[in-house]
């Protein structure tokens, strides 16, 4: 009788698992320090697999990393691969005690390879339904009628079964082709050399002319130029590759079907997770049992009433709903999940069911994920609802901030998924359609794994005393964003008109001034045919690849006039594509641009915003700011930009307890003044605007982590002056070098950084082998307690400035935030109240060791408030 059998390439697998997660948030140790980053994506993808195939039989192949006959054959065979990284070679053998705990046989034999032991069984056990696991294209020539490959294609989730038609959709090729692939194209992963010159769609292309190494050399002569010149200098390594990368099939090996029976044992497996603190991957294991046999019982049962009992719980909501923005998502129905079963109602039931709406407005401990976008669709499908206590997005966004969206939360805690929403939805702006079994079915498996994340993110917002930053002020700001992008922002088309056809008028003269440069026509937006101009016309210096990129025209600029003319064109153009244009997309019936904001995407806690991006409104260049007087005030409003002073500066001088800033900045002395005071050594009345400005930039930079070359680079000086002028600036302000010295020590030992209210941001490039990363990590380390805490302060603001406008029932709306910045769309009788309020709570929202310090100003538009 025939059964399924699942043959796994350990190596392959491993490698793939320490490296997608290396730098993704899952470079996960126990407490003792083993790495165990690998062992978990590595467990997360064999628990895929065996949920896809469900097989009777399980084997991992290994190699014994003893020489094999391919090394016989050609000694530099795999030559160029590195040393296992140490984080990498300690996992191993914890992955080999992990496969025995659950009772997955694993086999390797002196001189042959994994890809051998496997090729051999595949056709061995013939007569069954095999099916290989691995991210090596290698085996894809072992596919056959009997045998397929489930290929690992993006990270530790995405693999696609490929069999002989799916090969020939996706390779264009035989599955015996892959070999003549390799013949003339080389494995460079391996070391098989190829035919030098020859590329894979090269290769492609002779192989559908000539079906073969031996058909390709066979009509060599109708080939022509450096093609066949290549192909014949290389043939003798094109017949060796072929060889190498040939997968033998006829070992002589002692195993036997019933070896790999599959039994698993979920006690010792459940120790084995237990030994190496991998709780959630306990309960992951359990649930996902749990939650196939809920959905088979119908424990997510779908229904046109909730039961009444229902209103008595702490409730888990989940919404089913496609991608599309917030104001445009299609709602479908609803996924509650209550103290013992779980339910679903399609959108018409959750407007005709009583029970719903009283749980939607209750104060129970309601939890959700992206609750924000949640109170969207709840209000604009017309259902009242109260805040939701926690969202499970935001928590354990603080807890490791590399969980940027559901997926990767699901790959950090080591949980199996078959799809990804946009696979069911469709992209925003691309939706699908999704039937009501395939959506039930993404949303009941979203339901459950959520609620048993749920239990290890709430005890590790305590464990990492997160407790209060989620508390008091992410979730209270996630209401209130909501809010600011539901008023959204009135925007002016007609101003954003005149500038686009100013620009357009501007760019006209720049390509006019640029083809005469060149003395030819082209296309300047081309950069092929804009790096001819440059690097073989102008004969100007050029990099590899001969990139006209911005950074590159910098590094030009004195090489040829035609280069500032080509930056000044790059900006207008932004100007026109980005603000003239582009926003004038995102302008609403409601003659309003409706920005996104998220507070679970930038490592240091700041918020940012998309659809459009309004953070980056706070552009230098003047001709670029111009595009702010299109942000103005409703009717019978005026708007109101309040900015905290030098806030960053100010909270390095209290996390510092920096005894001269803080008295300059308690005194009223400029802070910027009082640094060139010092570092310069003369009197204040002797600071000149060239010595306030280099002690601004040194003042900022420190706040950044600046380097002695970056501040050289700054102020256009040698290294040594910039040197001298850092240890001026620490002799003068010693206690912010030993903050930076301790702050990076600490970082060094805990892995993290905290700011003043405790949000953390883990840093793991403090450890790297590279000393550049490593580099980056130190400033990193920081910055991030500086900057974090000046973003946790403005977050608060936020909260105290609202529940004031809301304690005096004004009509007044918070509409923008920028960085350091609050924008308000004041109601014109309301002007002397809000001003007041927003001073008070800005400024007194927290008592650091500064004071903290706004300017504000009334305006028509936001260009006029600066």
């Amino acid at each position: 009788m025939s059964c399924d059998i699942l043959l796994i390439d350990g190596n392959s697998m491993l490698f793939r698992a320490y490296y997608a997660t290396l730098y993704s948030g899952a470079r996960m140790s126990t407490s003792n320090g083993i790495s165990t980053n690998a062992v978990y994506a590595f467990v997360n993808m064999i628990n895929k697999a065996i949920k896809k195939i469900n097989p009777e039989y399980v084997m991992v192949a290994w190699d014994s990393g003893k020489p094999t006959f391919r090394h016989e054959q050609f000694k530099d065979y795999k030559g160029t691969r590195k040393e296992l990284d140490p984080e990498l070679k300690v996992q191993f053998p914890i992955v080999r005690e992990y496969l025995d705990a659950y009772g997955i046989y694993r086999y390797e034999e002196d001189g042959i390879e994994a890809d051998d032991i496997i090729g051999t069984l595949s056709k061995k056990f013939k007569d069954h339904k095999v099916h290989i696991l691995s991210s090596d294209n290698d085996l894809l020539q072992l596919i056959d009628d009997t045998t397929s490959v489930l290929l690992m294609k993006k990270g530790i989730s995405d693999m696609q079964e490929m069999d002989t038609a799916t090969l020939m959709e996706v390779k264009e090729v035989e599955p015996w082709q892959i070999i003549e692939m390799k013949g003339l194209m080389g494995d460079a992963s391996d070391n098989i050399p190829g035919v030098k010159g020859i590329g894979e769609k090269t290769a492609l292309k002779l192989l559908k002319a000539y079906g073969s190494v031996e058909g390709v050399y066979e009509h060599i002569d109708e080939l022509k130029g450096k093609q066949k010149e290549k192909l014949e200098d290389g043939k003798e390594m094109a017949f060796l590759s072929k060889e190498l990368a040939t997968i033998k099939t006829d070992c002589d090996l002692d195993v036997k079907l019933e070896d790999f029976e599959f039994d698993e044992n979920i006690p010792e497996l459940n120790q084995f997770f237990a030994k190496y603190e991998m709780n959630s991957m306990i309960r992951s294991v359990e649930a996902a049992e749990d939650e196939e046999e809920q959905i088979e019982r119908g424990e997510l049962e779908k229904v046109d009433k909730l039961p009444e009992s229902i209103l008595d719980d702490d409730v888990l909501v989940v919404l089913d709903y496609d991608s599309g923005l917030f104001f445009d998502a299609e709602l479908y129905g609803i996924a509650v999940k209550g103290n013992d079963k779980a339910y679903y109602l399609d959108k018409d039931a959750m407007f005709i069911d009583e029970t719903l709406h009283k749980l939607l407005k209750n104060e129970k401990q309601h939890m959700g994920y992206d609750v924000k976008m949640m109170y969207h669709l709840l209000d604009r499908y017309g259902f009242a609802f109260d805040k939701f206590k926690i969202d499970l997005e935001i928590a354990a966004f603080l807890i490791n901030n590399n969980i940027s969206s559901y997926e990767s939360l699901l790959d950090v805690y080591g949980v199996p998924y078959s799809m990804k929403k946009d696979e069911i939805y469709g992209k925003s702006g691309k939706p699908k359609f999704a039937d009501e079994e395939t959506r039930i079915g993404y949303i009941a498996h979203k339901l459950f794994m959520l609620e048993n994340l749920s239990v290890k993110i709430l005890d590790e917002l305590e464990t990492k005393d997160l407790h209060s930053v989620f508390y008091d002020i992410e979730m209270p700001l996630s209401y209130i964003l909501y809010e600011m992008e539901k008023e959204g922002v009135t925007t002016s088309k007609d101003v954003l008109e005149e500038i686009r056809l100013k620009t357009l008028d501007i760019l006209k003269g720049l390509e006019e001034k640029i083809h005469g440069l060149a003395r030819k026509e082209f296309n300047v937006n081309s950069p092929k045919q804009l790096s001819e101009v440059l690097f073989d016309d102008l004969g100007l210096k050029s990099n590899k690849k001969r990139s006209t990129a911005i950074d590159v025209l910098e590094k030009l600029k004195h090489a040829h006039p035609i280069i500032p003319e080509l930056i000044e064109y790059r900006k207008y153009q932004k100007i026109n594509s980005t603000y003239a244009e582009g926003l004038q997309k995102h302008i609403q019936e409601d003659g309003k641009i409706h920005t996104i904001y998220h507070q679970s995407l930038t490592q240091t806690g700041r918020l940012s915003s998309s659809d459009p991006n309004l953070q980056n409104l706070s552009v230098r260049d003047e001709e670029a700011r111009e595009v702010r007087k299109a942000f103005v005030a409703s009717e019978g409003c005026i708007l109101y930009a309040a900015d905290y002073s030098q806030i960053e500066l100010r909270v390095l001088a209290h996390m510092a307890n920096e005894k001269q800033m803080i008295e300059a900045f308690n005194s009223g002395i400029d802070i910027h003044t009082k640094t060139a005071m010092l570092i310069f050594d003369v009197d204040k009345e002797d600071v000149t605007s060239t010595m306030r400005r280099e002690a601004k930039t040194v003042n900022f930079g420190m706040v950044y982590g600046q380097t002695q070359f970056g501040l050289a680079s700054e102020l256009n000086i040698d290294m040594n002056s910039a040197k001298d002028f850092m240890d001026n600036y620490f002799e003068s302000y010693p206690m912010i070098k030993k903050f930076m010295d301790e702050t990076i020590s600490f970082c060094k030992e805990h892995g993290y950084v905290t700011t003043l209210f405790n949000r953390r941001r883990v840093i793991n490039e403090i450890h790297d082998k590279n000393y550049m990363i490593r580099e980056f990590g130190k400033r990193a380390a920081m910055n991030a307690p500086i900057q974090g805490t000046a973003a946790d302060l403005i977050k608060m603001a936020m909260i105290k400035v609202v529940d004031m406008m809301k304690e005096h029932k004004l009509k007044s709306k918070l509409i923008l935030q920028i960085h350091d910045e609050l924008v308000f769309d004041v109601v014109l009788e309301e002007k002397d109240k809000m001003e007041n309020i927003v001073k008070e709570a800005m400024e007194h929202v927290y008592k650091l060791a500064v004071p903290l310090a706004i300017d504000g100003k009334f305006a028509d538009n936001y260009y006029d408030s600066k």
